[in-house]
């Protein structure tokens, strides 16, 4: 039995391989440590992604002539429960008087019209219009814009209409689901 011992360079050569397989491994480790964190940061934080998702709102006990203020993903979003005297203005009104004609069928649900579900601004400068004094839809205090009982614009300067955000009413018309539409 012949006992054979490496000679010295075979010892080195295998050493420097491990040392330069470890090397890489390391740097590898580091460079994505490095990386890592700039991948992640492109990408939505957790309340970005939380504000991007429906809210349910319960209407349960929203007397007529009411308004909700709820916030979706940034924005006032105002649901008001319509009273019979504001659905028939707003379905008798007169188109040619509308500054962007839009029928009020557009704008509610025909299975629940008592429920107007609108963006809370102004499209002139963005401004949060308030209830007019009429009692009758909304009122911009900074520019003077008016809406009718649709939210549809009768006064300008704005020339477009309140913005209706996408939302689904519940079969019953106690709940509303903003950030979603039926299709």
């Amino acid at each position: 039995m012949v006992d054979k011992k490496p000679d010295s360079e075979t010892i080195q050569t295998g050493r420097r391989d491990c040392l330069c397989k470890l090397t890489k491994f390391v740097g590898a480790a580091g460079v994505t440590a490095a990386v890592w964190p700039l991948i992640s940061a492109l990408g939505p934080d957790d309340k970005t992604e939380a504000e991007n998702e429906p809210i349910d709102v319960s209407l349960a006990g929203v007397a007529a002539g009411q308004t909700v203020k709820r916030i979706w993903q940034g924005k006032l979003i105002l649901i008001h429960h319509r009273t019979p005297q504001e659905i028939a203005a707003a379905q008798q009104a007169d188109n040619r008087l509308l500054l962007a004609p839009q029928a009020d069928s557009e704008r509610v649900t025909a299975a629940h019209p008592q429920w107007l579900v609108i963006q809370g601004y102004c499209p002139h400068a963005g401004c949060v219009p308030n209830a007019n004094p009429s009692g009758q839809g909304w009122i911009c205090p900074c520019h003077g814009s008016e809406f009718d009982t649709s939210g549809r614009v009768t006064r300008g300067p704005a020339t477009a209409n309140l913005a209706i955000p996408d939302y689904t009413l519940s079969a019953d018309g106690l709940s509303v689901r903003i950030g979603a539409k039926d299709a």
